[in-house]
């Protein structure tokens, strides 16, 4: 059967190559291996596999319109950069065949469409480690590229997510990825500001505009002229003042308080907020031309609690930050440490704990992180139930699968056994140990969505896995 495109997969890993190979021919593909980008052959070629540094040095010889960059970057600037630079995709590739499959066909369509012309382009400066989000998760990895593909472009971008998710820290990287990342850049807590100022502080005022304006101020728009603003917390800003940020988003003009003269400011506005515009927006609270012209891009942060993988990665993240700050040598965690900080909700996310991990070196000794270091507050939340969970069958990996009527089936068939059955409370707990085991493998493995599923709370979940041994790791 003929082939439909070309694939080109830089890789000396067997294993990810037959996994490819075998993708391939599902999708009636052709392959091409090279075991290095000096070995890579890119004539004829539709889509490109490879890991970051291949990418780099493949676009040297060869703008890409298609590439599947295969990695997981624990920081932000990887994701962004391959997305950034013409990345179909990023992350780590499919398990499945068949996911796989879809995957590069898609891969191709996009190749097919877009037929860019060849350029030749340096490879990327690794980028300036300041402010990086950090986060492995799936949900993080999306935000990646949804920044990579949002930051050219110069359009105006709305940021939701709750407080403590990193906001400003997207928005920061949309600007350091941004055409405007040497022009002038300046953040605004509109909540912070009381209304009397506010419209001062960001379009200025004129000399004798009110009482103690004795000179002319100059505000944060005009002083981003040519730059990017940052307007955190927007839904809390005054409807008297939403009508003339309208303004500067539809002309980009404004007049300063008190006066006549028409000032021009070229400004990108990225705005954040924790609250529900729509909501505010049918409260009469918040315009909704100007939620239009602000959500051009709308990208959201996810809650920590829905990014499990991450509060490990951020808790190393943060030890090694403030170790030298406290003179603490912390190298390591403790395992009863690690699941405390899995089972506490984060309610103030990733700020919260930024500032849990800080107490808890200042309380530290020695290399190891322990639990008595921690603050009462998750230590209390983590703290064992005093009743015995009820006898259930022997541990079992929760991604197996099993067929339910089957399953029911074998449990009542085992609990009413002639000789050692355990009766209803083994079958009642064999039936939750399944449940549990099929909520699970619906979401992944993930605990937080299960959690949900089930109608309990994350820390019953967990400790109702450890009960009846379910392995979370496995899923």
């Amino acid at each position: 059967m003929a082939k439909t495109g070309r694939m080109l997969l830089v890789s000396s890993d067997d294993a990810c190559v037959e996994h490819v190979r075998r993708a391939c021919e599902v999708a009636r593909l052709a392959l091409d291996v090279a075991a290095t980008p000096a070995a890579a052959n890119l004539d004829a070629t539709d889509v490109v596999i490879c890991d970051d540094a291949d990418f780099a040095a493949l676009r040297c010889h060869r703008t890409m319109a298609s590439a599947i960059v295969v990695g997981s970057a624990a920081d932000s600037s990887a994701a962004i950069e391959a997305i950034k630079q013409g990345a179909f995709e990023y992350g780590p590739l499919p398990t499945s065949v068949d996911d796989l499959a879809h995957l590069l066909r898609a891969a191709l369509r996009v190749a097919r469409d877009t037929q860019r012309p060849a350029t030749y382009e340096s490879p990327p400066d690794r980028a300036a480690d300041v402010d990086r989000i950090i986060g492995q998760s799936p949900a993080m990895q999306d935000v990646y590229k949804a920044i990579g593909r949002i930051a050219p472009r110069d359009i105006n971008v709305l940021i939701t997510g709750e407080s403590g998710t990193g906001k400003e820290l997207v928005a920061r990287a949309i600007l350091h990825h941004s055409r405007r990342r040497d022009a002038p850049y300046l953040a605004v807590n509109c909540a912070a500001i009381p209304e009397t100022l506010l419209e001062s502080e960001l379009f200025g005022h004129e000399r004798g505009a009110f009482t103690g304006a004795d000179r002319r101020h100059v505000g944060k728009f005009e002083q981003c002229d040519g730059g990017t603003i940052f307007l955190d917390e927007v839904g809390d800003i005054p409807p008297s003042i939403q009508a003339k940020l309208l303004r500067v988003l539809q002309d980009q003009t404004f007049q300063r308080v008190g006066g006549v003269e028409t000032v021009r400011a070229d400004v990108r506005i990225i705005a954040a907020t924790h609250q529900p515009l729509e909501q505010l927006i049918s409260e009469r609270r918040f315009r909704a031309d100007l939620y239009y012209r602000l959500s051009v891009a709308n990208l959201h942060v996810p809650p920590l609690r829905d990014r499990e993988v991450d509060v490990v990665l951020l808790a190393h993240e943060f030890v090694d930050r403030y170790n030298a700050d406290y003179d603490t040598h912390i190298r390591a965690f403790a395992p009863e440490t690690l699941r405390l900080l899995l089972q506490h909700d984060w309610p103030g996310n990733v700020r919260e704990l930024e500032n849990v991990i800080r107490a808890t070196l200042v309380m530290s000794r020695g290399p190891v992180l322990r639990p008595e270091f921690l603050p009462e507050s998750i230590r209390h939340r983590g703290a064992s139930p005093s009743v015995e969970p009820p006898a259930s069958p022997p541990p079992e990996r929760a991604s197996e699968p099993s067929d339910d009527t089957a399953t029911l089936a074998a449990i009542a068939e085992a609990c009413l056994a002639d000789a050692g059955g355990s009766g209803l409370p083994g079958a009642v707990a064999a039936l939750e140990r399944e449940v549990i085991r099929v909520a699970l493998r619906r979401h992944g493995g993930r605990v937080a969505p299960a959690a949900r599923a089930l109608k309990i709370s994350r820390a019953t979940l967990r400790r109702k896995m450890d009960a009846h041994g379910i392995d979370i790791t496995t899923t």
